[in-house]
């Protein structure tokens, strides 16, 4: 079976809903990034296979980190 790995950015991914999102694509065989701010998520809550950023999607220095 052929699979496309893709890399894929999850704004928010330590919130409720960006962490089982990226559990799901990770679990899959992605490579996940997570940007979030943790001015509602939690760090603990991002999985530990994902590369994790702490910054604001509109700050534009912290998403090009994520590159």
């Amino acid at each position: 079976m052929n699979r496309n790995i893709l890399n894929i950015l999850i704004a928010g991914g330590a919130g409720y809903i960006g962490s089982v999102v990226t559990s799901l694509l990770i679990n899959r065989g992605h490579s996940v990034t997570v940007l979030d701010n943790l001015s509602k998520g939690h760090r603990g809550a991002v999985h530990p296979d994902a590369r994790f950023i702490e910054g604001d999607i509109a700050d534009r220095l912290a998403v090009k980190r994520c590159t």
